[in-house]
């Protein structure tokens, strides 16, 4: 018996359960208004990201296909995080609370960010280079033609919050 395949989708519920109890915990302790500004950020920096004027400089400079995925992660990161900090600077602070507050939209905006992450790693990060994330939801997170809504469904999620 091939062990290959549960080894994957070990993998891959791991780095799902991993992204959401992250994002949980991030907006119990620093609120959901921190989390909105990452999930909006992120997309901020997936915008820069694809347009990056330098992305093969670092191709060049990178010798092999780990490195190089190492390289466009840490730019994607600094993205985010300068995205998200922006965010926090320009957005309402309305949103802040205790921990425990309204934990049911926190666990929203937890699962909100955890449909961004899993589809930004599947379709636009090369993380699979890095770290084995395996393929939890292959059917549905693998299909390009619905890379699109999977991004839009994090936006929804903000607007009913």
């Amino acid at each position: 018996m091939d062990i290959d395949p549960v080894i994957s989708f070990v993998q891959g519920w791991a780095f799902l359960l991993g992204a959401f109890l992250i994002a949980l915990a991030y907006a119990t302790f620093r609120g959901r208004q921190a989390l909105m500004d990452v999930i909006v950020g992120s997309y901020l920096a997936l915008l820069l990201y694809q347009l990056f004027p330098a992305r093969d400089k670092i191709e060049e400079m990178t010798g092999d296909d780990k490195s190089e995925a190492v390289g466009f992660l840490a730019l994607f990161v600094i993205l985010a995080a300068l995205s998200a900090w922006l965010f926090s600077r320009l957005m309402p602070s309305e949103f802040l609370e205790g921990a425990f507050e309204s934990i049911g939209k926190k666990v929203l905006l937890a699962v909100a960010a955890t449909v961004l992450v899993m589809t930004l790693t599947v379709h636009y990060l090369p993380l699979g280079e890095v770290i084995p994330t395996g393929t939890p939801l292959p059917a549905v997170l693998l299909t390009e033609k619905l890379a699109y809504l999977w991004l839009v469904a994090p936006l929804a999620i903000l607007f009913v919050i």
